[in-house]
């Protein structure tokens, strides 16, 4: 259960999830400055070794705070994230520090304007601490040139592409909440390996506009938090509304795949699993076994739309500078570029389909149990944290959800024999994303509590 937030010093406090910390400053408890100025010392001391930030911006998040404090002195709330101290994956556009997108050629890019996430932010009174480093062009693996995040977990264990830098500094304590995307599973990844939650809300919810863009079809930006709970305040405040979502009808069918608890999955990642099953049951959910739609060429759609998507996007400056790509973003554009016109309208025509099939699944059940990944990742063996490739596809549970703009919620559910965490998810219908939010928070209050390293700080990295 969080500490009462009357008692707690600021290192207590942090340590604490998104919506306590946010009560803390809206109710007076704790000064947005000296919030920030904790975090800004502690994204000090501990970025060097955990390379989450690739930008920190202090001088504009201590402005940022003195007017929210200022705001609070004279009884004007600003909004859900009043005075909280958040910060943004580096492909999110803003008007007060550089926009790389993970690449080398865009260090130093400033756009001159906020994205639509980051103004929505700001008009809900958060306080901006920084960009976060990611994975370059929000492909798979990090820029040779850039910072490459270290899960405080351990520092062999993967952090996950390619909202690397947002798992990392929510699970480090060096932000209160973070931004990310996802196209194939970059939100989820870094969640279920840095032991945090994360969304990858409903195609439309979020805006992508000011977000630079890897596969516009697929792209979403979600909220990435310590709990669910944290998640459905971020992303009020990145919308700019309150729950506007239609409210649901019970939702009680728990859908899994019972195949999975036989074979397919690593035993820890299936014990996980079906500790998973165990706590919806537990809080009421009707278990219904089912399968998934039978498309085979699923993967190999994501994979034409996500390849000849970059390759446009990049075509101001591959293969003009393609000397300052690295491998694994040049060899997704390249493999764009032998995609055709025909190829590609073919891609997006068997993408609504996809979409329909797994809208009809959800007919029949209202919720969806997966795992993240299938298998226990093997330890880093290359310095830019390249993703494993031994255990088949590695988006085989993620990527689905990109393509049909489905709601999809992780979460670390438990840790493996190495202490790595281990990452569950759960998918909704369309437009259910704070009903699955809410759910999530059940789950978490009900047995899957959520793991956290700052109660002790404990990580191998973390002082």
């Amino acid at each position: 259960m969080p500490t009462p937030i009357a008692v707690l010093t600021l290192p207590e406090l942090i340590a604490q999830p998104l919506a306590q910390i946010a009560k803390a400053v809206a109710t007076g408890k704790v000064r947005s400055v000296a919030l920030t100025q904790h975090y800004l010392e502690r994204i000090a001391r501990l970025n060097p070794s955990l390379q989450a930030y690739i930008t920190v911006t202090a001088e504009t998040a201590l402005a940022q705070a003195d007017a929210a404090d200022r705001a609070w002195d004279e009884g004007r709330p600003l909004g859900v994230l009043h005075g909280v101290p958040v910060a943004l994956k580096d492909l999110c556009e803003s008007d007060f520090a550089p926009t790389s997108n993970g690449m080398a050629i865009y260090r130093n890019r400033n756009t001159g304007r906020n994205g639509a996430v980051v103004g929505n932010l700001l008009g809900a009174g958060a306080v901006i601490l920084g960009k976060l480093a990611m994975a370059e062009g929000a492909c798979s693996t990090h820029h040779p040139k850039m910072s490459v995040p270290v899960n405080p977990w351990g520092q062999s264990f993967r952090v996950g592409s390619s909202s690397s830098g947002s798992g990392v500094a929510v699970a480090a304590g060096l932000a209160a909440a973070a931004v990310g995307s996802d196209t194939g599973g970059s939100i989820r990844f870094p969640s279920a390996y840095c032991g945090i939650t994360g969304l990858k809300p409903s195609r439309g919810l979020v805006s992508t506009d000011g977000i630079c863009a890897m596969a516009p079809s697929l792209d979403h930006v979600g909220p990435m938090a310590s709990n669910a709970e944290g998640c459905a305040l971020l992303l009020k405040a990145m919308t700019g509304h309150d729950n506007t979502q239609p409210a649901q009808e019970k939702m009680h069918r728990f859908g899994y795949l019972p195949i999975l608890l036989n074979d397919g999955l690593d035993p820890e990642i299936a014990a996980t699993y079906r500790r998973l099953l165990d706590t919806a049951e537990r809080i009421g959910l009707d278990l219904i076994a089912c399968d998934l739609p039978d498309i085979p060429y699923l993967h190999e759609t994501w994979d034409r739309i996500c390849a000849r998507e970059t390759a446009l996007g990049h075509a101001a400056t591959y293969p003009a500078k393609s000397e300052d790509y690295g491998q694994a973003l040049a060899t997704l554009i390249q493999k764009g570029l032998s995609v055709s016109a025909d190829d590609y309208a073919d891609a997006l025509k068997r993408q609504a389909e996809i979409t329909i099939l797994w809208e009809k699944l959800f007919e029949e059940i209202d919720w969806l149990a997966l795992p993240v990944h299938a298998a226990i990742p093997p330890p880093l063996d290359n310095a830019l944290g390249a993703p494993n490739r031994s255990v088949g596809n590695p988006l085989e549970y993620t990527s689905a959800a990109n393509l049909t703009g489905l709601p999809a919620l992780a979460f670390s559910a438990s840790r493996d024999s190495r202490g790595c965490p281990i990452g569950m998810q759960v998918m909704g219908p369309m437009h259910a994303d704070f009903a699955l939010l809410e759910l999530g928070s059940s789950l978490q209050s009900n047995g899957l509590h959520p793991l956290s390293l700052l109660n002790g700080e404990s990580g191998s990295v973390l002082e």
